[in-house]
């Protein structure tokens, strides 16, 4: 159910980041804490400079622990993420804006916790300063 969740959470992000759902409406039902509001405020800053994402990332997620013990309930993932195809687009013309030196690909971490009785996406934290 965890992995799911993180599945879930990225497709959610695909779609809102697209331009499909831009108002994070599928975002809030997989993420709460630091991953809801660094999302919104992502959503926010494209669509004020008129851009869209295109394309997927490629994810390689691994459950490193789930401690169904702790309250809330946590569990977190290891990830290598590929953003490699998935670009910054203009929303009009469809043209590439990504930034001259992004990075592609980085390791990350999520942290869910249960919410209510539902698994969400708490905390994702990318490792900007190296690759994977």
């Amino acid at each position: 159910m965890v992995l799911k969740t993180y599945q879930d959470w990225w497709a959610a992000q695909e779609s809102a980041y697209s331009g499909a759902d831009p108002n994070g409406a599928q975002v809030r039902i997989y993420s709460s804490g630091t991953a809801l509001g660094n999302i919104l405020t992502s959503l926010q800053s494209l669509h004020d400079a008129k851009l869209v994402m295109n394309g997927k990332p490629v994810l390689s997620p691994v459950v490193q622990s789930v401690d169904l013990n702790s309250n809330p309930q946590r569990a977190v993932i290891e990830d290598c993420v590929d953003v490699t195809g998935w670009h910054q687009v203009d929303a009009a013309d469809g043209s590439n804006k990504d930034a001259p030196q992004r990075l592609t690909r980085y390791p990350a971490q999520a942290v869910l916790l249960v919410k209510g009785s539902i698994w969400t996406v708490f905390e994702f934290n990318r490792e900007t300063g190296r690759t994977c």
